[in-house]
C-alpha cells in the first residue's frame, strides 16, 4: 500500500481538474493512504477568502478537498523536521540553489516530515523550488547521512496514471 502527500498546489489542480469527480472517486477506492501537513492546511487557509472559481468559493473548496483526501493522516511539524530542513536549505545552498530560506522552506519541511515517515511518494508541480535539481540533490545527500529514505517525485498527470492503474514510468 502506498503512502502519498501532496504539495500544497495539488490540490489547486484537484480542485479546476476536469476529471475531479473521477480522480477524488478513484484516489478513495484506490487503496492508497494519503497524508498532509499543517503546512498545506495553513497555506490552503491563506487562499483569500472572496475568490469565487467555478462557481465555489476556492478556499473553502481546498480546505474541504484537503479535509476529505488526507482525513485524520495530518502530520504537526516538529523540532527534527525543521531541522532536517534546515539542512536542507545548507546543502542546497552549496549546490548552488538561489531562491531564499524564506521562500522554499516550507517546501523543504514538508520533504522532511515525508522523509521521516518513510512515504512513498510526494506529487508535485513545484518545478521552480521543491523539485529543481538542488534541491533533489540536497533531500537525497541529507537523508543519506540521516539514513533516512527520500520519497520518490511524480507530478500530477503521472498521478492520475497511477490512479488509473498504470506506473508512473518516470520518478524524479
Amino acid at each position: 500500500m502506498k503512502r502519498i502527500m501532496f504539495d500544497t498546489n495539488i490540490y489547486g489542480l484537484i480542485a479546476v481538474d476536469k476529471d475531479r469527480l473521477i480522480v477524488v472517486n478513484s484516489m478513495l477506492e484506490s487503496g492508497l493512504i494519503f497524508y498532509g501537513t499543517k503546512i498545506n492546511r495553513e497555506e490552503l487557509r491563506a487562499v483569500p477568502k472572496d475568490l469565487i472559481v467555478d462557481g465555489k468559493n476556492l478556499r473553502i473548496d481546498l480546505l474541504t478537498l484537503f479535509d476529505g483526501i488526507v482525513d485524520k493522516h495530518i502530520y504537526t511539524i516538529t523540532e527534527e523536521m525543521m531541522e532536517i530542513a534546515d539542512n536542507y536549505y545548507k546543502t542546497y545552498s552549496e549546490f548552488g540553489g538561489s531562491k531564499s530560506k524564506k521562500d522554499i522552506i516550507n517546501d523543504f519541511v514538508i520533504i522532511a516530515c515525508a522523509s521521516l515517515h518513510n512515504l512513498d511518494i510526494v506529487v508535485s508541480e513545484d518545478k521552480k523550488s521543491m523539485l529543481t535539481e538542488n534541491a533533489l540533490k540536497s533531500y537525497r545527500l541529507v537523508n543519506l547521512i540521516l539514513k533516512k529514505k527520500t520519497p520518490n517525485f511524480i507530478d500530477y498527470l503521472k498521478f492520475k496514471k497511477m490512479l488509473r492503474g498504470g506506473k508512473p514510468n518516470e520518478l524524479v
